[in-house]
Formats: C-alpha cells, structure tokens, sequence
C-alpha cells in the first residue's frame, strides 16, 4: 500500500513533463514563424532564449534521464529517456544565437547554469549506463550525451566571442554614423523627409548586418552546432522506426504508467520541430555564403582569439606576495589558457569544414538546376536595380574578418525600407494631418509664456484640450474630432518625450499627462470634476478659465492626505495654462464659444507643431543611440514612424521661419526642465 501511494503522483509528474516540452516546443514554433514572416531565414531567437525560465522548463523535461531511482524497464520508458537526451541536444543547439543578446554578467551566469546541468545529465546518463537502468539504445546514448558535451564545449568558447564581436561592430557603427552625420551636413537641397529615408536605408543595413544574433548565426560554429542538432535528430528517427515507437503494443512499465508514452511522442515531435529550424538556419547562412570566393580558405579569424590571447598577457587577478607561488600561478595560468587557445583553433576549423557541406551541396544544386546564362540574367538585373540605388548602400554593411564578400550579398538583397514605409504610409493619422493643416498657424506658436513652462509639451496639450472640451455650444462632431486629433497625436509626442526628455522631473510630467488623459478622452472628467457640470457654470471664455483656475487653485493648496502627486501636477499645469490665456488672449470676453474654440484649436496645433518639428532629429537619434542589442527594432521602429509622419514632417517643414520651442539640434533645454512649480498667493 505504502508503494502504491508513492507512486501515485509520478504520472502527475509525468504530464508536468509534458506541458515543460508543449512550452519549449509552442516557443520554438513562434520563434520560426516570426523568423520566416520577416524573411529571416537565419531565424533570430526570441522568445527561446537562454535565460533562467528556459533552463528551468529544461530542467522538468529531462526529468527521466535524471531520475535514477526509478527503473523504467518498458520499451517505451527507454524510448522516452532517450528524446529527453536528444531534445536537451535540439534546445541548445536553438539557443546558439540567443548568446549574443546577454552582456557579459549574463553570458556567465547562463552557461555555468547550463553547465551544471549538462554536467548533471551526464553523469546520471553514465551511472544509468552502468547499473543497467538504462539498457536500450546504449551506444545512442552515449553518442547524444557526447554530441550535449561537445555542443556544451562550442558554446562557451563562442560565448567567449560576443564581447569582442559587439565591441568590434559597435566602433564600425559609430563610424558609418559619422559619416551620415557629415553628408546630411552637405546634401542641403533635398527635403528633409527624403534624406531621412536615405540615411534610414543606411542604418537599416547597417542594423541588420551588425545584429550580434545574425552574426553569431552566420559563424561556423553555429553551422557546426546545426549539424549535430541535425545528426541527433536522424539519430532518434532511425530508434524510432527501428523500435516501431508507434506501434499499439507497446506498453509502459514504469510508475509513471502512459505518461511515458505522450512524453516520447511529444518530445519527438520536439525534436523534429528544432531539427527543422536548426536545417532551415544552416542552409539559409549556407545559401548566404554560397556566393562566397574565399570559402575554401580556412583561416581562423583574429577575433576568436582576441579574448582568450587578452586574458593569457594578463597578470594573475590575485595578488601573490611569493614570487615563486606568483610565477608558478601565473605558469598554470598560461598553460590552460594557451590549451584553451588551441582548442578554440581547433573547433575553428573543424567548423569550417562542416561549413563547407551545405555550402558545396548548395552550389552543385545551383550547377544542376539552374543554367549559367539563366543565373548571368538575374545577377544582372539584380545589378541594375542596385545601380538605380543613389547611392551604393553595401559600404555601409558590417562585417567581421573573413566576411568581405558579405557586402557583395547585401547589396543585391531586397530593400525593406520601401515596404515599411508603406506599411507606415497606410496608418497615418488622418485627424491629426486635418488639425494641423487646418489649424496651424506661425503667428500662433508658443509664446515666450509659453515657453518658460518647461514642462514639456504633452502637459499643456492635455490641457488645453480639457479647456476645449468645455466650451459649450460646439457642436460634439467637432469636438470629437479634436480628441481624435489629440489621441493620435499623443503617440508621437510621448515618443519625441521619450527620447528627448531624459530626468526624473520629465517622466513625472508624462505620467501625470497620461492619467488625465485617460480621465478626459474616457470619462470627460478634470479632477474628478465633470467638464459638462463646468461647461454650465463657465458661460463665458473668461468665466471657464477662472473656474478652472480656481479649482487648481483650491486642489493644489489644499492640506489633505488625498492628493495625488499626478493631479497636483495637472492642476499646477492648468492654473499656469489659464492665466496665461487671461493674460494673453485680447478681450477674451467679448469672444463667442466658438471663436474661443476655435482660438484654443490653433494653440493646440502650436505646441502640436513645436513638439513634431523634432521628429527627424529624434529619428535620427534612436536609430544612432541605441543598444547594439535594440538597434534593429529602433531602425524598422523609426522606418515605420517616418511612414505615418511623412505628410506631417512636409507640411511642417514648409514654415521655415518657424522656430520650435526646443531645438532640433540640442536637447539640452528640454533634459534640464524643471517640475512645475506654481506659487499661489
């Protein structure tokens, strides 16, 4: 009785190991949708990744290999143990690009954690191996948890990699940065709107060629990490036929009873799915470097090396008095990292080679199927098209040693900046292109009362919007139509904020806009106040502004526990913005609603105006300032922002004499702003 109660959970158990795999497996799916919608066939990593979660999930589906206590001698129980190894052999082989999205805290923290668990397979494998629990497949497994080992091995001296990869592409971006900077400085005669999408072409390229993912995919040690994937998948193919896996009699023995026989087919499945994904990255990099002159030359690069060579001419990290202990220290050192340094050579070119075999199968495809002259046709075109290019974009391409004839592949790539564009082009913010076009004005930019509000731009829109709202006697199309207008401008004002706007005090202001936004465009509400109630009890212009400054007023001085530090800031922001209408506006008084409406619109569309003249000098910004990380996404970000903005950026550039509140050259003003602060007497 005692044994059938500590048996009970094991098939509980046994699903828990099942939803683990679903997860990796649903993971790995997305990450090769997404990869192939964007046409990149390399397929970047995503969201199987190596972090904690993954490595955790990991840890519950080899959970039968590392189980020794508990025999498992049914067929279908050893067919199980044996996709738990191999699946653990498909995952890290997926998870190869995904080292170059962690610095070098993370890159350590991972790989020990893997390591700990590779180490701890292994060594449960082996003892299986020796007590019998493990009887079927013997030599199968050996040969997995040798190809885990070695892929284990590759890694970390890829690992070792990244950081002088990053810091070699970071230095040829700030170069080719640079040298846009300079052209803009002399290409004065084309419209602003065409030269940004010039240079966005040139950061696109310049983004995805120096994408740390796409060139760690590109390296030959991922190209060897796909074919063992590959290898421990035919393996497992050729068991399961060989076993007839499928068959019905097969029957599980252990006390994780049918369990065993979902995890199987389940990580099987798994298995295949990374198998394809790993086949589709190995030939897509092949096919990339097919073109390649040089491939035969197997030449280890500078960079692989750099690091551990780095390490080695440098001094033990502790500090030995003894000399004799210091220099015996500092012998050991240099030996391991000198048997390093060879092992690093030797994973070099025996990844070179298997580089070769797709590369080779690809070319005598090409050879067989497709005529010379047929091939002659379309590098010509594909030449032409290049040469209608104003520029030549492929020297903008980055490229590690090795990889020179990487340019020669880019340049005849499709372009994307076109298609995002479009993509752009087809959401542009129609309501918010009326309200400028209709109501901007030069004559009514922010006034220098304005300007010394330094609270930034996205505060004082709010506002006055809130006033607008309500005036009454407007016809509720029209004032609807504002809101539109405002909500869709406020998605480019938060990110012109965003990147300009970089102290405490900013970030404080943009908060507090959004929570009365919200409680305006939702609720028509101020305060808690309803604007309809106030539209009744303001009748005249003058009359709802001093309603809304003396309910500022009475909330801001007000000594109550209840006061929001938003809404303090949004009160602060409309006392300010009423007194300087009073102060401003010429017999305010004598104005209809609708005028007052009307005259409130054009100093919306004003500030609306200061705020997107910014826009080329922020695009610019977040495609040159930016994580080596996030510079790709910022890129298609900007490309896609440039295509909703077009018409805006034209239509503002067509004010010349206008002059922004913030420059678009410095930002400095608007970083140094300060809270708002408004004295009451």
């Amino acid at each position: 009785m005692s044994n059938d109660k500590f048996s009970a959970p094991m098939p509980w158990i046994g699903r828990y190991i099942v939803a683990a795999s679903l997860i990796c497996i649903l993971a790995m799916i997305v990450d090769a949708i997404q990869g192939i919608r964007r046409r990149k066939f390399w397929l970047p990593c995503r969201f199987f990744t190596l972090n904690a979660a993954s490595l955790t999930l990991l840890g519950v589906v080899v959970k039968l290999p590392l189980d020794l206590n508990n025999p498992m001698p049914g067929e279908n129980d050893q067919m199980a143990k044996l996709s738990s190894v191999v699946f653990m052999s498909t995952a890290m082989a997926n998870f190869m690009p995904s080292l170059a999205l962690m610095d070098n805290k993370d890159i350590f923290m991972e790989m020990a954690a893997l390591g700990i668990l590779v180490l701890t397979l292994a060594a449960n494998v082996c003892i299986e191996l020796g007590t019998g629990v493990i009887y079927s497949e013997k030599i199968e497994h050996i040969v997995v948890m040798l190809s885990i080992v070695f892929l284990f091995v590759i890694m970390c001296f890829s690992a070792l990699t990244v950081p002088t990869i990053k810091c070699y592409l970071e230095l040829k971006y700030r170069g080719k940065v640079q040298e846009i900077s300079l052209q803009d400085l002399v290409e004065g005669e084309k419209p602003v709107e065409v030269k940004l999408e010039e240079n966005l072409r040139k950061f696109l390229i310049m983004a995805e060629t120096g994408n740390p993912q796409f060139v760690l995919a590109r390296s030959a040690t991922c190209a060897t990490c796909c074919a063992i994937c590959c290898l421990n998948g035919l393996l497992l193919l050729e068991v399961s036929l060989r076993d007839n896996l499928f068959g019905a009699h097969v029957k599980s023995m252990s006390d994780y009873r049918r369990s065993t026989y979902c995890i199987s087919r389940i990580q099987a499945g798994g298995v295949a799915v990374g198998t394809v994904s790993s086949l589709i990255r190995w030939f897509a990099i092949a096919r990339i470097k097919c073109s390649w002159r040089n491939i035969m030359n197997i030449k280890v690069e500078k960079h692989l090396l750099e690091r551990l060579k780095d390490w080695k001419d440098s001094p033990f990290a502790l500090q030995i008095m003894n000399p004799k202990c210091r220099k015996l220290v500092q012998q050991i050192q240099n030996l391991i990292l000198g048997n390093c340094i060879r092992v690093q050579i030797l994973i070099a070119v025996a990844s070179k080679i298997v580089q070769l075999f797709p590369i080779l199968l690809l070319r005598l495809l090409n050879s067989c199927f497709f005529p010379s002259s047929w091939c002659n046709n379309i590098i010509n075109s594909e030449s032409e098209s290049a040469e209608n290019l104003e520029e030549d974009i492929s020297r903008y391409v980055l490229h590690l040693e090795g990889e020179e004839e990487l340019a020669e592949v880019m340049e005849n790539k499709r372009d994307d900046t076109t298609w995002m564009m479009e993509i752009g082009r087809k959401q542009q913010p129609k309501h918010l292109m009326k309200l400028l076009v209709g109501k901007f004005n030069k004559n009514q930019f922010p006034s220098p009362q304005f300007q010394e509000l330094h609270n930034g731009w996205k505060m004082p829109i709010v506002t006055l919007t809130t006033i607008a709202t309500t005036i009454p006697n407007i016809d509720h199309k029209i004032v609807d139509n504002l809101l539109l207008s405002v909500s869709e401008s406020l998605k480019y004002v938060s990110f012109i904020e965003d990147v300009l706007g970089t102290n405490g005090n900013s970030e404080k202001n943009t908060r507090a806009a959004d929570i009365a936004w919200l409680e305006l465009y939702l609720y028509r509400k101020w305060l808690d106040q309803n604007l309809q109630k106030l539209a009744l009890q303001g009748k005249t212009g003058k009359g709802i502004l001093q309603n809304f400054a003396d309910i500022a007023q009475n909330y801001v001085t007000k000594d109550d526990y209840s006061r929001k530090p938003a809404k303090v800031i949004a009160a602060n922001s409309m006392y300010q913005m009423s007194q300087i209408i009073l102060e401003d506006g010429e017999r305010i008084d004598d104005q209809t609603h609708v005028v007052f409406f009307d005259y409130i619109s054009v100093m919306i569309a004003g500030i609306l105006g200061a705020c997107l003249i910014n826009m080329p000098y922020v695009i610019t910004k977040i495609c040159s300032d930016c994580a080596i990380e996030k510079r790709e996404e910022n890129v298609q970000h900007a490309i896609h922002l440039l295509g909703e903005a077009e018409e805006i950026i034209k239509s503002l550039q067509q004010h010349e004499e206008v002059t922004p509140t913030n420059s678009s050259n410095s930002d400095s003003d608007y970083s140094s702003s300060d809270e708002i602060q408004i004295v009451i007497e």
